[in-house]
């Protein structure tokens, strides 16, 4: 299928690095302020595609891969996620299945078919390897440990980051593995099967098992549905009870989809298994914490314990493609309804299917970098000693030394730094103010000097040069006590507009041009002096200096004005509106 199920719309991406706070296992390279996801690292857990605020984190569409399966000489199947009533909640499971029809396919089975029979035999290995009556891995009086392997973003997981807990993994198939083996088996080689559901890890086991023609979303389809005019809901009732679920209903296996729903279905289907400790753990986040470290194994359980383990916060009625918007705990009860409607033996047509087999995955390993390497990238953070890493997670890390180790790693880049940032956007906004010949000075509300350069102390006398010597920037003086300046910047508050103001000043034997722009309304004033009754201070030449320092540090400006959103943004603007001033000539007051 060429392409990894997650990629990043770059020309929607908008530099916020969220998607690096919410990928649990940091699987996100940034690369010139755009964030990539990392396909080796990455458990397609889909956190990075709900997250990012931009949409532009998508995943991959596979309509058109489908829609070229009907063109061949193939039955197509679909493999309809046991989750479907959390999502489609408005029409019957036959309108359901009647408009799938109506795209191309040739039959709707429901997936939770492969979760009865993947429950059978589950049922069946826990109790010979804890009775020890299997060569399974543990210790000498039987495994104890048991780990559940049908969600395949877990398995990814384990597989790649907690691989200490691969031996306790069910080596068993996801229930779509199953169901397709089991369509392909009853039907015949010519069938194809397309998984549709709420879940982006199931596009990496379409790309992984030939088993798997395709898997789509319930996006996708909904967006499908749109394209092609099929409303499910406007299904004729005939139609509809004609189309239903090949070669029948599931049983219990149709609650695998919520928190809990697996151990549910092992325990209606035998009640032994309810004398062993079972627990769910649902939230990859919280499946990282419980696995971490080495003090839960299977040595320290005096009793077999099973654990449901699933991605999703809820089970898949959360998943990143469930579309609906409403409470998970209304999609829970939706599901629960449906599910104990359902049978509870699934038949037999199981005999012969291939029951194991998990997602491969390579076990990803952690560079080691000696204490001054770390030290060095944390210098060029400005983070000289640990009360500088104030761990703030605005860079995705929880701490300053991950983000070291990521960037030591090329995974991130200084810029994703808040602290950093700010303190280069004081520095970029301070050497414009200063570089510019004429007087700068910028108040407050209260009139106060909050920053001003040398030319603005210089253009006002000796003493006010000297004063800046002592103290420079003036920070905190009243500028109504300077040359009655402070009158123009009151008058400027009180207009309470967000247009500049320009004023021609006398002052002793000088003439002074005035122009007053706002930074923050009614909170920040810039002022721009210059001395008009000096030919050689010309204003070109300040259009000139302008327009040479806005060229050299726009880079610079444009990436910090949207990480801060103000300093050097207002610089520029600042910048931009003297020069406007200056080549249109200001209206004088």
């Amino acid at each position: 299928m060429g392409e990894y199920p997650i990629y990043t719309e770059y020309g929607e991406c908008r530099d916020c690095y969220k998607c690096v706070r919410r990928c649990p296992v940091k699987a996100i390279r940034v690369q010139a302020g755009h964030p990539e996801v990392i396909a080796k690292m990455c458990i397609f857990c889909g956190k990075c595609v709900t997250s990012c605020p931009a949409k532009a984190k998508r995943t991959r569409n596979d309509v058109e891969t489908v829609k070229n399966l009907f063109r061949k000489d193939v039955q197509v199947f679909a493999s309809l996620a046991p989750s479907f009533p959390a999502e489609f909640n408005h029409c019957t499971p036959g309108q359901l299945a009647a408009a799938i029809k109506r795209l191309g396919f040739y039959a709707v089975s429901e997936t939770a078919l492969g979760a009865d029979f993947v429950s059978d035999d589950i049922i069946n290995a826990l109790q010979a390897r804890a009775s020890g009556k299997s060569d399974a891995p543990g210790s000498s009086g039987g495994q104890k440990l048991f780990l559940s392997s049908a969600c395949p973003a877990v398995v990814l997981y384990i597989k790649r980051y907690a691989p200490a807990f691969v031996p306790y993994l069910n080596d068993r198939s996801s229930p779509l593995l199953t169901h397709a083996a089991f369509l392909q088996k009853l039907y015949g080689k010519k069938t194809a099967v397309v998984f549709i559901g709420p879940c982006i890890a199931k596009k990496r086991e379409a790309d992984q098992f030939k088993e798997i023609a395709a898997a789509l979303t319930f996006t996708e389809l909904k967006q499908w549905f749109e394209q092609a005019g099929i409303n499910p809901e406007e299904i004729p009732v005939d139609e509809s009870r004609e189309a239903g679920f090949v070669p029948r209903r599931a049983a219990k296996g149709a609650f695998f989809p919520i928190d809990g729903g697996m151990i549910i279905s092992l325990q209606r289907k035998n009640a032994a298994f309810s004398q062993n400790s079972n627990m769910v753990i649902s939230g990859i986040d919280n499946i990282a914490q419980v696995l971490s470290g080495s003090a839960f194994n299977n040595d320290c359980l005096e009793t077999p314990l099973f654990l449901e383990l699933l991605a999703c916060s809820g089970g898949c009625v959360n998943g990143p493609c469930i579309t609906r918007d409403d409470s998970v705990i209304r999609r829970r009860a939706q599901l629960l309804c449906y599910a104990e409607s359902a049978g509870d033996a699934p038949g037999a047509e199981n005999a012969g299917i291939p029951l194991t087999g998990t997602l491969t995955a390579k076990e990803m390993s952690t560079p080691v970098y000696p204490e001054s390497k770390i030290r060095s990238v944390l210098a060029d953070l400005g983070k000289y000693s640990a009360t500088d890493e104030l761990n703030c997670s605005t860079c995705g890390y929880e701490t300053c030394l991950a983000f070291a180790h990521a960037m030591l790693e090329k995974r991130a880049e200084k810029t994703m730094c808040a602290a950093y940032t700010r303190s280069l956007a004081q520095k970029k906004a301070n050497a414009l103010i200063k570089a510019i010949p004429s007087g700068i000075v910028i108040v407050d509300k209260n009139i106060k000097i909050i920053e001003c350069n040398r030319n603005f102390a210089r253009l006002l006398g000796s003493e006010m040069e000297e004063l800046y010597e002592i103290d420079p920037d003036l920070e905190g003086l009243d500028l109504r006590k300077i040359a009655g300046l402070g009158d123009y910047f009151e008058e400027a508050f009180l207009a309470n507009a967000q247009a500049g103001f320009d004023y021609t000043v006398r002052y002793e034997d000088k003439i002074f041009h005035l122009g007053v722009y706002v930074i923050e309304k009614g909170e920040t004033l810039c002022g721009v002096l210059e001395d008009i009754t000096k030919p050689q201070i010309r204003q070109d030449k300040t259009v000139d200096w302008a327009q040479k320092i806005i060229k050299k540090n726009v880079k610079a400006v444009q990436q910090i004005a949207f990480l801060l959103g103000e300093n050097a943004a207002e610089t520029e603007s600042i910048l931009h509106t003297i020069i406007e001033t200056h080549t249109a000539g200001g209206k004088k007051k």
